[in-house]
């Protein structure tokens, strides 16, 4: 008997140790209720997809609370990058504002909604992205308010934050570059 409960704890200790050096936890693996989501978080799988999976005739809900339908002839439809964002001549934010943005993976996708809205759009990194402003994910992401130019207008939706990324530019003077978006 006493030979089986040292063979019990010794592989308690192991998987105590596997599970320090591995990075999840017992409790983790355990726990049914831990949301889905969290565990694509911490896999690190990228959010992209395919074009059968887009709904381009989903709405957007912008940060201001603005629907957006599907593409606009400008970026962020002419809507608020941000909730209260005016300009001095009381225009709403738009491209005056934003950021530029880079896309870092091919086929990101522009979603509704964070973090599980419908996938209205991917973008890939040759297009042209603006970023309006950030806000913290349920599952673990900050999630960007972007506008993606296409060949056929802009799409504006929320892209996961490491999908894209501020764009550094590199000509003369061109250090001043902000590191994040504001937050919304």
């Amino acid at each position: 008997m006493m030979l089986f409960h040292r063979v019990r704890l010794g592989l308690v200790v192991a998987a105590a140790a596997a599970t320090v050096v591995g990075g999840a936890g017992l409790a983790e693996a355990a726990t049914s209720h831990t949301p889905a989501t969290t565990l694509t978080a911490r896999s690190g799988a990228r959010d992209v997809g395919s074009p059968s999976e887009v709904d381009s005739s989903a709405p957007v809900i912008a940060p201001d609370g603005t629907r957006i339908n599907g593409l606009t002839a400008m970026p962020f439809g002419g809507h608020a990058t941000r909730v209260g964002g005016t300009t001095r001549e009381g225009r709403a934010f738009s491209t005056q504002s934003a950021i530029e943005v880079d896309i870092n993976a091919s086929g990101a996708r522009l979603r509704a909604s964070v973090p599980r809205g419908t996938v209205v759009g991917l973008a890939y990194p040759w297009q042209t992205a603006w970023g309006g402003c950030q806000i913290p994910g349920a599952d673990g992401y900050v999630w960007g308010w972007l506008s993606v130019q296409t060949s056929v207008g802009w799409r504006s939706g929320w892209m996961r934050g490491d999908l894209w990324s501020i764009t550094q530019h590199t000509y003369p003077g061109g250090g001043g570059d902000p590191t994040s978006l504001p937050w919304c």
